[in-house]
């Protein structure tokens, strides 16, 4: 089964009314999960935004911001690294284990 990558955390934050910008995205919050059967790993960062990247809110290049977090952090690649370790690792058995007497 392939991985699957999904934005699952998008957070804006604003600066607060005493900022002369005020209502502005002064940074979000990115979390990506991946998916792979049972398997499942989740990483996220906070991205700052200065200068002409602090907008409102309905203004922000959304698909930028998330897949510029991904790859400046090599998520795809660390998720995966993740998810394969899990696989990898011991598991409880299913069956069923009579235990013995106490000698």
């Amino acid at each position: 089964m392939a991985i699957e990558y999904t934005f699952s955390r998008v957070e804006p934050n604003v600066n607060c009314d005493s900022d002369p910008d005020a209502g502005k995205v002064c940074s979000v919050v990115v979390g990506m999960s991946a998916t792979d059967g049972e398997y499942g790993a989740y990483v996220d960062t906070t991205v700052a935004l200065t200068g002409v990247a602090v907008v409102l809110p309905e203004d922000l290049d959304l698909s930028d911001i998330c897949n510029g977090a991904a790859d400046d952090g090599d998520w795809k690649v660390s998720l995966a690294a993740q998810i394969d370790s899990q696989k990898a690792a011991p598991h409880s058995w299913s069956g069923v284990v009579e235990a013995p007497a106490v000698d």
